[in-house]
């Protein structure tokens, strides 16, 4: 059984290891982020995607100002940014906590005299990211074996979206990230079946539509369709996709967009895209009337962020279950490697 598929399965079970530790060390945490004006998330690949859903998670529920950078623009112009961290509290997510570029970044942004305060999220022990950071929240049973990333990706969401909810005194999201943990594996078997039928229908191209604090987790999403089944995939704002893009939508497209409460707008799209002969999921909380190729629901009522959880895993599983089709190997894709070194 590949190890992509495995790790896919366990996430949920890795969440739920993931919020005891946070709750354990929460005052820590609160500590190193109180009093900052503000919180710059930074990262590469998959982690500068997800840097994204964090700032905008912290900027829409708290007010604190936030943004999100990739390490490597950091590294190359750490001289035009120095100003701008200084005095931040800057966030370093890391799977393996060896990516040069964030090493690299950090070593250069405090060459210039600022000052910081560091928080890295890795998902291993005694790394050298965690030996330059004024504290680091390790989750090593999310880490991913196979080259793609999974339940880490997932996991690093979730940390983001659970110290969201602690700082702005969110109970409603607390209590749904407690849920997707207890009931997660019972969506996911819902999202296996229709990847199973997913597979078999001749896309060769995936796009995937968020809004909102989802946009990072989407753009994720779409990378790893490139990743896993090594297929050509992008990701847009909802509406965005008829401001170019869509003249490359057609027969052989497959688009997964989550909705937002019932709006007119996004219903529209969702005809104009099956007017072009392509397959669209649609993905939304609670049950609703019937707008896609296909329509799947997570069964209880989430909040934009929280939703952004089963949203990954859907993508995910369907791009595992395509690449049985395509032969891509998951767990090795090639030329790709777990983390860059320069």
């Amino acid at each position: 059984m590949d190890l992509t598929y495995t790790e896919i399965l366990d996430t949920c079970s890795a969440l739920k290891k993931t919020k005891d530790y946070l709750e354990n060390t929460w005052d820590k945490v609160e500590t190193v982020l109180r009093d900052k004006k503000r919180c710059i998330f930074i990262g590469c690949g998959s982690s500068y995607s997800l840097a994204k859903s964090m700032a905008l998670m912290i900027q829409t529920e708290t007010g604190l100002s936030s943004s999100a950078m990739a390490a490597g623009d950091v590294l190359l112009h750490a001289v035009r940014y120095a100003k701008f961290f200084d005095g931040a509290a800057i966030v370093c997510i890391s799977r393996s906590g060896r990516t040069s570029e964030l090493l690299l970044a950090l070593d250069a942004l405090k060459s210039g005299g600022y000052s910081f305060s560091t928080v890295s999220l890795v998902n291993a022990d005694d790394t050298p990211l965690a030996a330059k950071s004024d504290f680091t929240i390790s989750t090593p049973w999310a880490f991913d074996t196979s080259v793609c990333q999974t339940r880490s990706v997932s996991n690093f969401y979730f940390m983001a979206a659970y110290i969201t909810a602690k700082m702005s005194n969110n109970h409603v999201l607390l209590e749904e990230l407690e849920h997707i943990i207890d009931n997660g594996m019972e969506f996911l078997k819902k999202a296996e079946a229709l990847a199973d039928e997913l597979s078999e229908r001749p896309w060769t191209h995936c796009v995937v539509l968020a809004d909102a604090e989802m946009e990072g987790i989407a753009e994720e999403g779409a990378l790893a369709f490139k990743e896993i089944c090594q297929l050509l995939s992008n990701y847009y704002h909802l509406l965005d996709l008829r401001h170019g893009p869509m003249v490359l939508v057609g027969k052989e497209t497959l688009v997964l967009a989550a909705l937002g409460v019932k709006n007119e707008l996004e219903y529209k799209l969702v005809s104009d895209v099956k007017a072009k002969n392509a397959d669209i999921v649609t993905f939304s909380d609670m049950l609703g009337e019937p707008a896609g190729t296909f329509d799947l629901f997570y069964g209880h009522p989430l909040s934009q962020i929280a939703k952004g959880i089963p949203f990954i895993l859907l993508c995910q599983m369907v791009a595992y279950k395509k690449s049985k089709k395509t032969g891509a190997d998951p767990d090795k894709p090639t030329g790709l490697e777990a983390w860059i070194a320069l």
